[in-house]
C-alpha cells in the first residue's frame, strides 16, 4: 500500500515541476510579458488543485482494508489527470509564441486585444478581470470563448473559465490586416464581463437572436471604425444562405451604427462613449506610412494606437499587402503602454474557481 501512494504522490509531484518549469522560463521570457497575470491565475488554480489532491493522497495510505486505499488513489489519479488537462489545454496557445510561424503575428494580435479590452473598464473606473488570451487557430474562423462558456474539452471539470480565449484566423500570420477581427471578438469577452447580456438583448427587441454578435460588430465599430465594416463586407461576401447567429448582411452593417446599443448605458455612461482614442486622423496619416519599406512612425504609446494602427493596416493593405504585413508585424507589438493585459481577479475569486474544481475532483 506504501507503493500505491507513493507512485500516486510521484505523479502530482512530476506534474507539478512539469508546471514549475513551464511558469519558470515563460515568465523569464519577453515574448510573455504580456501574460504575467496570467500566469498568477493559472499557479494559483493547478497548484491549489494538486496541493489538495496530494494531500488526499496521503491522507488514503490510513485507509483499510488496502482495497480502499488503492480505489482511493486511482481515484485521485484521475483528478490529477483533470489538472494535466487543464495545463495541456491552456500552455500550448500560450506557446504558439515560440513558434516562428506564429509568434510574430501574436506578438502583434496581443496589443490590438490588449487596446481593445482596457477600453470600457479604464472609461468606467473598472479593475478589468484577467484579460482574454489571443492565440492563431489554423481550422477555424475566428471565435471568442469568455469565462462562462466552457469549452467541451473541459467540461464537466470547471465551471467558469480562469482565462477567457480569443481565436483568430490562422491566415493573419500572413495577412497581418486581419488581426482587425479581435475587436469583434473582444467585444464578446467584453460583453459578458460587464454583464450586459440581458440589457442588449432587450434593447435589440425582436432582434435579439441575435445579441452578441451584434454587440460585437457595434463594439468593434467603436474600437477599430470603418475597418469593422471592411471585415464584416469581407466575411459576408458571396453568402448566400442565411445564418442563426448573424442578421441578413445588409441589416448587420445597418446595425452597426444604429442607436440602439449606441445609447445602451452601462454605469451610466452611453455604450458610445466606452471606446474613446481611436483616432481617424492618425489611422490616415499611418495608411500611407504603412506602404512605405521603412515607415517613420511615432506616438505609438497611447492606449489606443494598437487599434488605430490596425484600423490603418486594413486601409493600407491592397496597396502593397507585402509591406503592409511587415509593417503591422514590426510597430504593432510597439503599441501601448508598459504593463499587462488587464489584472488579475482577486484571491478570493481565484480561489473560489479552485476550491469548486477541487470539490469536483475530491
Amino acid at each position: 500500500m506504501t507503493m500505491r501512494v507513493a507512485r500516486s504522490l510521484a505523479g502530482a509531484d512530476l506534474l507539478r515541476e512539469e508546471i514549475t518549469g513551464w511558469l519558470t522560463a515563460r515568465r523569464c521570457d519577453a515574448r510573455f510579458t504580456r501574460f504575467g497575470h496570467h500566469f498568477v491565475v493559472l499557479e494559483q488554480l493547478l497548484y491549489g488543485t494538486l496541493a489538495a489532491l496530494r494531500a488526499d493522497i496521503v491522507a488514503a495510505g490510513e485507509l483499510r482494508p488496502s482495497e480502499l486505499a488503492y480505489a482511493r488513489c486511482a481515484h485521485l489519479d484521475d483528478g490529477v489527470r483533470v489538472v494535466r488537462r487543464v495545463f495541456d489545454w491552456y500552455a500550448p496557445r500560450y506557446d504558439q509564441r515560440l513558434d516562428q510561424r506564429y509568434g510574430p503575428a501574436l506578438a502583434a494580435a496581443d496589443e490590438v486585444v490588449r487596446a481593445c479590452w482596457w477600453q470600457p473598464f479604464e472609461v468606467l473606473g473598472r479593475t478589468p478581470p484577467t484579460g482574454p488570451l489571443p492565440y492563431l487557430d489554423p481550422f477555424f474562423d475566428a471565435y471568442a470563448t469568455p469565462r462562462s462558456a466552457v469549452p467541451r474539452d473541459l467540461l464537466p471539470l470547471l465551471d467558469e473559465l480562469p482565462i477567457p480565449l480569443i481565436a483568430l484566423p490562422g491566415w493573419a500570420a500572413s495577412e497581418a490586416w486581419w488581426l482587425v477581427v479581435a475587436a469583434h471578438e473582444t467585444g464578446h469577452v467584453v460583453l459578458h464581463d460587464l454583464g450586459l447580456t440581458s440589457a442588449v438583448r432587450l434593447a435589440l427587441g425582436e432582434r435579439s437572436a441575435w445579441a452578441e454578435e451584434v454587440f460585437a460588430d457595434v463594439y468593434s465599430v467603436l474600437m477599430v471604425g470603418t475597418a469593422a465594416r471592411w471585415l464584416v463586407d469581407e466575411l459576408e461576401h458571396g453568402r448566400t444562405r442565411p445564418s442563426d447567429y448573424y442578421p441578413p448582411p445588409d441589416l448587420r452593417l445597418a446595425l452597426m451604427v444604429a442607436g440602439d446599443l449606441l445609447a445602451l448605458e452601462v454605469d451610466g455612461v452611453p455604450l458610445r462613449e466606452l471606446g474613446p482614442g481611436f483616432d481617424p486622423a492618425l489611422a490616415g496619416v499611418w495608411t500611407e506610412r504603412l506602404t512605405d519599406p521603412h515607415p517613420v512612425i511615432t506616438k505609438v504609446t497611447g492606449r489606443a494606437s494598437a487599434r488605430t494602427m490596425i484600423a490603418a493596416g486594413v486601409q493600407a493593405h491592397a496597396a502593397a499587402p507585402a509591406v503592409v504585413h511587415a509593417n503591422l508585424l514590426a510597430h504593432l507589438p510597439r503599441c501601448g503602454p508598459e504593463g499587462t493585459l488587464g489584472s488579475p481577479p482577486p484571491a478570493p475569486d481565484v480561489r473560489a474557481v479552485t476550491d469548486r474544481l477541487i470539490r469536483r475532483l475530491l
